[in-house]
């Protein structure tokens, strides 16, 4: 469209054409910021003016945060555009297209995928074709693990949980990201073990060196983050080992012990990557061939060999790539409420511990008194055996049996409350809550005798002293669910505050023993309560085989570093080690991470 300005039509000897750029400043500011993502770098190689306007408008307020998703059903062989197009790229595009992303003024920072396994021999060239097709692929951080089931979110919304036994046991989830102007993303990885052997020095010293960057970005000022010191870092941790995944997540808490970290293992045969990742640094790396110079030292996944796409989208250069066991992706100036879900169920009365002894061989010995409900009366003490006999009488097995005690402490789900570590306040009576320090029945003494075995009493591998209330507990889907609702009804009062921001989609990792195996076959149990609770959240995750996160909201437990420090967990000093700073690999849970924009 063009427009008449005043001064060619005074001086047809100086005419010269209409511009847009002849506009105000603010109407061509207008026109720039409904243009998509797509056409934005366009407009801002038109001219430096333009450019101008673009930055603008990508720090702005009105450039919100977003979350684009799409999921594909079924497998590889069932998608009409990889059959007919077996470069992904059509693929890729319909991913693109239902996501609606394109009708956004935005741009994906961060991309994540997750993928059952039917779809692991195209991950490689499908992560290659969505940096390809971004605008912004030399800044985009793409994360992609394959697990043995998902979590993800259609184009209309609904959440599924695609996991090994359903009908729908394939599938591919995407999430693109666009963070606001004030957020940064960072990421690092490991390669597998036998060949981190070789080089260690360097791949270490590339971690070191980004969570040095991002410990710099967390210690400037910036007032309009509210989070609590290095809460206001989020992370994504996967990995396809033990060995790779602890040793990544031992280098980041080493560097931020309060960190909001969710992940887990995914992984479903050894022989077979699992991790695929791409960020700005590697993909340079790729391209300079600076990293490896001699592919012949590297341990290299038989699938792994693909084409690699750089810069522009005609230039390609063809070779294999390094084994990633592990990768990390972090967003600072983050608001997250992160917490984890088991399910613990009480099978008995609460005991007091009434005496520890120790017996001729130095073994602790217990004696308990049961508590009668409703009143503080406590019955005659009697020996732990006795106890346990009872239990395995009523219980009818000691099976998925924990024995737990309560202990009062504040507990810190969200980014944004009080922690000790952070701002030292002391917690007030009314911030503790009571939760369970529990430990499974694994260690005992057993008595044999015409033929039959019972265990007769356990060792405890906590720190019991006279007067602790303590019982026996078990996991169950009814429990699971009620503390799943606990956390998000944390949510709910962060909503009634003014100040309090929306979410915006999350996180779910979830172990692979619960699921239908936990709900008695019903699926889609766990993301059903949060798509009620938190409408029009979209979430993105996988089933695991170890979770990464906090202990469960109900439970909690005695880290080595306060058990040298306060021989008593139960004194007046007992707060100032808060639950939030606990992240461990656990089992058997659900890892929640919900994110606001």
């Amino acid at each position: 469209m063009f427009f008449k300005s005043k001064a060619s039509s005074s001086n047809q000897a100086s005419h010269r054409e209409p511009s847009l750029l002849d506009l105000p400043v603010d109407v061509q500011y207008r026109i720039l910021s409904q243009l998509d993502w797509c056409d934005l770098p366009s407009a801002a190689a038109t001219c430096r003016s333009w450019s101008d306007l673009v930055g603008a408008h990508m720090r702005s307020k009105e450039c919100t945060s977003q979350w684009s998703h799409s999921m594909f059903k079924g497998e590889p062989g069932e998608a009409a555009e990889l059959r007919q197009d077996p470069t992904c790229e059509s693929f890729v595009q319909s991913l693109l297209n239902s996501s609606q992303y394109l009708n956004r003024s935005t741009r994906p920072d961060v991309l994540f995928i997750t993928a059952t396994p039917s779809w692991q021999p195209h991950l490689q060239q499908i992560t290659d074709t969505f940096v390809r097709l971004m605008p912004n692929r030399k800044s985009v951080h793409v994360l992609c693990c394959v697990a043995v089931g998902i979590v993800g979110t259609d184009d209309k919304g609904q959440v599924h949980e695609i996991e090994d036994g359903n009908m729908e046991a394939e599938a591919i989830a995407v999430a693109l990201l666009h963070l606001k102007p004030d957020q940064q993303v960072f990421s690092v990885s490991e390669i597998n073990s036998s060949a981190r052997q070789r080089f260690t020095k360097k791949v270490s010293s590339c971690v070191e060196e980004t969570l040095d960057k991002i410990k710099a970005v967390v210690g400037s000022t910036n007032p309009s983050c509210t989070c609590k010191g290095d809460r206001s870092i989020f992370s994504v941790l996967v990995g396809d080992n033990i060995y790779d995944v602890s040793d990544l997540k031992t280098k980041i808490e080493a560097k931020f012990k309060s960190i909001h970290m969710v992940g887990g293992l995914c992984g479903y045969d050894t022989r077979k990557q699992a991790v695929y990742y791409s960020s700005p640094a590697s993909r340079m790396l790729e391209h300079q061939d600076l990293q490896f110079p001699s592919a012949s030292f590297m341990d290299i996944d038989e699938d792994a060999s693909s084409q690699i796409s750089f810069g522009s989208s005609h230039q390609t250069t063809t070779g294999s790539r390094s084994r990633i066991s592990a990768a990390a992706l972090f967003v600072c100036n983050t608001k997250t409420t992160r917490a984890s879900y088991r399910g613990i169920k009480q099978l008995m009365s609460d005991y007091k511990v009434a005496s520890v002894d120790n017996d001729e061989e130095g073994t602790k010995v217990f004696t308990l008194r049961k508590c009668i409900e409703g009143s503080n009366i406590c019955s005659a003490p009697v020996p732990m055996y006795q106890v346990l006999r009872e239990l395995e009488h009523s219980h009818g097995s000691l099976h998925g049996v924990t024995f737990g005690v309560k202990r009062k402490i504040p507990v810190s789900v969200d980014s944004e409350d009080s922690c000790i570590v952070c701002d030292k306040r002391v917690f007030s009576t009314q911030d503790l809550k009571t939760r369970v320090e529990s430990v499974d029945i694994v260690r005992g003494v057993w008595s044999r005798g015409a033929g039959t075995e019972r265990l007769e009493a356990i060792v405890v591998p906590v720190n019991l002293k006279p007067g602790d209330t303590c019982s026996f507990y078990t996991y169950s889907s009814d429990e699971s669910l009620a503390e799943l609702a606990e956390i998000l009804k944390t949510l709910e009062k962060r909503k009634a505050d003014a100040s309090a921001s929306n979410c915006f989609g999350g996180f779910l990792v979830i172990c692979n023993a619960r699921g239908t195996y936990l709900h008695n076959g019903a699926p889609n149990v766990e993301s059903k309560v949060l798509g009620t609770m938190l409408p029009k959240t979209p979430l993105i995750g996988f089933f695991a085989n170890g979770e990464v996160g906090p202990m469960p909201f109900r439970e909690w437990s005695l880290t080595r570093h306060y058990q040298s420090q306060q021989p008593n967990p139960d004194d007046e000093l007992f707060g100032r080690t808060p639950q939030v700073n606990n992240t461990v690999l656990q089992g058997n849970t659900s890892v929640l991470a919900i994110v606001r924009s």
